[in-house]
């Protein structure tokens, strides 16, 4: 970004941080930090937001424009099956796990120092590291979700062996992990998986081929479902098995690497075709349990799937704030348009309102695994776990898209970042379920778990507890959309085997019912300090959503011409509640 001379140093530097220059994560990670923690995370999201901005941008082009490569043979005719990763790639790995991403929430060592972390830091620290790199977030997210079914269901000799790798910042000892899931014939259909496992003695061995592992060749654990010998079909018949790259002995596990993908995005990550030949592994907790096991790292991959969506989103919204600082067209920065303006502020709101949707789930989450979530949070979790990865995936490439756009011509060529932010972008709306499978995955959750139940009364009683004079018409309209929610449930409920046609729609009025709370209570507290941008975010946020008004009839963005107004909310300029009360009438 171009700096005015009029900006000092320290102000440009901060602009540049994909952190410091981020005002409202940094007002978001203020309310949801526990406060033992809000000092040093603040301290370490800082540090990190200086490391995604200055030291990993380079590295990550270059591990993008050399992705791995496989070398299948030594030079003496061997099977070797040995990933070759770019050094930028490993230098990205190195501090990126150094910094604790991956295993942080699970650091034994660092629940014994410091008492833990929670999930709203660690995502933190991997919302500001994926505007940098995305591709790396994967086997990050792997790493952290390999640990979690470890430390959850495996026994103390599995725990004792391979956690500590898991968990560890250093290179030298440090145990990347991978999920096994899909193969061809099945793909999001799970139970046709035909992999098996046949027990030898204290161990296990596995055959069959598995169609898409990523991070193949760095992973050290990978996590694998198979079907033992004589079990049914379906997923019940499933079993988890922790497969080590090499063996206790030291010796390299029997599994062949067929080709890596040559991927649209991601490409800095390896990505691999895998023939399991009687590769050694262990049992993971209740063999008929593997696939119940399985939906843990699954779920937990969704989330991060939903920050690494929020978190391309926010650096599409990065690039397209400072170039219209920057772009003159017809004698104007362009940013002096209309058009312009309410594009900006588009893409503001939506990035703000599922940034907190997520964070939402992200401190359900905690909650669940601190042992403190009621029956009613679980069944909120277990709810918009895979409404926030569908939609924030969704969002993320078309964010993508408009940031080429916005850029014109320099957004379609390589030497800019948007290119590649478009290619990462679509691989997010794929990974962990498709939006349709992720939509069937809700309606099971209204169907037996009766979660839309919670979600109604939750969201009621959560509008209801607003106070601020100056956020009540808005409060009337989200409780207006709360009722046609309702409705619409009823309608879904009735439908039968076509209540599939208009779920996804369902789904996404719900989300929005839901955001549109979330920020209504943000205005509320920002009203109580006497600052109105979050007033302004909501009410723009349920006009756009909530009001239905023809064409030139002064629909939702008419009051986007306003300075006070656009600069507010896209600029983060200072603006009271009166002054928002005043520009939103």
């Amino acid at each position: 970004m171009n700096v005015d001379s009029k900006v000092s140093p320290q102000q440009a530097d901060a602009e540049r941080d994909f952190f410091a220059s981020d005002r409202s994560f940094r007002r978001l990670m203020q309310r949801r930090l526990p406060p033992e923690q809000r000092d040093r995370g603040m301290a370490w999201l800082q540090e990190m937001g200086r490391m995604a901005t200055d030291v990993i941008p380079p590295l990550s082009e270059l591990a993008n424009q050399h992705p791995p490569t496989l070398k299948a043979y030594d030079a003496w005719g061997e099977r070797i099956d040995a990933v070759e990763c770019h050094p930028s790639y490993r230098e990205m790995t190195r501090l990126a796990y150094g910094a604790g991403l991956g295993g942080m929430y699970h650091d034994p060592a660092l629940r014994a120092r410091e008492g833990g972390v929670s999930h709203v830091l660690a995502f933190g620290l991997g919302y500001v590291f994926a505007q940098a790199e995305q591709g790396l977030y994967c086997p990050i997210c792997m790493t952290e979700g390999a640990a979690r079914l470890v430390a959850a269901f495996g026994d103390e000799a599995l725990k004792a062996r391979y956690l500590p790798g898991l968990t560890s910042r250093d290179p030298e000892t440090l145990l990347q992990g991978a999920m096994f899931l899909t193969e061809k014939q099945g793909g999001s259909d799970v139970g046709a998986n035909l992999a098996t496992a046949r027990q030898v003695g204290d161990h296990w061995e596995l055959f069959g081929d598995k169609w898409f592992c990523s991070n193949a060749g760095e992973a050290g654990v990978m996590m694998v479902l198979a079907r033992p010998e004589g079990a049914p079909s379906g997923t019940r018949g499933l079993g988890l098995f922790l497969m080590p790259s090499t063996w206790v002995d030291g010796s390299a596990n029997r599994y062949r690497i067929n080709r890596l993908k040559d991927k649209l995005g991601t490409r800095s990550m390896p990505s691999a075709e895998i023939s399991l030949e009687g590769a050694r592994a262990f049992a993971v907790g209740d063999l008929g349990r593997g696939f119940a096991y399985m939906t843990e790292m699954l779920n937990l991959s969704r989330t991060y799937n939903a920050v690494a969506s929020v978190a391309l989103m926010r650096r599409a919204l990065y690039e397209c704030l400072g170039y219209a600082q920057e772009r003159a067209a017809f004698g104007h920065l362009i940013e002096a348009y209309p058009m312009v303006r309410r594009q900006l502020v588009e893409m503001t709101l939506e990035q703000e309102a599922s940034m907190a949707l997520v964070w939402e789930t992200i401190a359900l989450l905690d909650r669940q695994d601190d042992g403190l979530a009621t029956l009613e949070q679980r069944k909120l979790l277990r709810l918009l776990t895979p409404q926030i990865k569908y939609h924030t995936a969704r969002q993320a490439v078309d964010f993508a898209s408009q940031a080429c756009e916005f850029l014109g011509g320099n957004g379609y060529v390589e030497t800019f970042i948007t290119p590649r932010l478009l290619r990462d972008a679509q691989v997010l709306p794929i990974w962990e379920g498709t939006t349709n499978i992720l939509v069937l995955d809700v309606v099971r959750c209204l169907e037996k778990e009766g979660a839309h139940e919670v979600l109604f009364e939750s969201l009621r009683a959560r509008l209801g507890a607003l106070r601020q004079p100056e956020s009540a018409p808005y409060r009337g309209q989200a409780l207006a959309a709360l009722d046609r929610l309702v409705q619409g449930f009823q309608q879904l409920a009735s439908a039968g085997q076509e209540r599939t046609l208009f779920a996804k729609e369902w789904s996404d009025w719900a989300i929005r019912v839901y955001q549109a709370t979330l920020l209504l209570e943000s205005a509320e507290e920002d009203v109580a300090l006497g600052e109105g941008r979050m007033l302004a975010i909501a009410a723009k946020f349920i006009r756009r959503h909530f009001e239905r008004q023809a064409p030139g009839m002064g629909g939702w963005g008419a009051d986007l011409s306003d300075h006070t107004l656009f600069e507010a909310i896209a600029r983060h300029a200072p603006l009271t509640p009166d002054q928002a009360v005043r520009a939103l009438a």
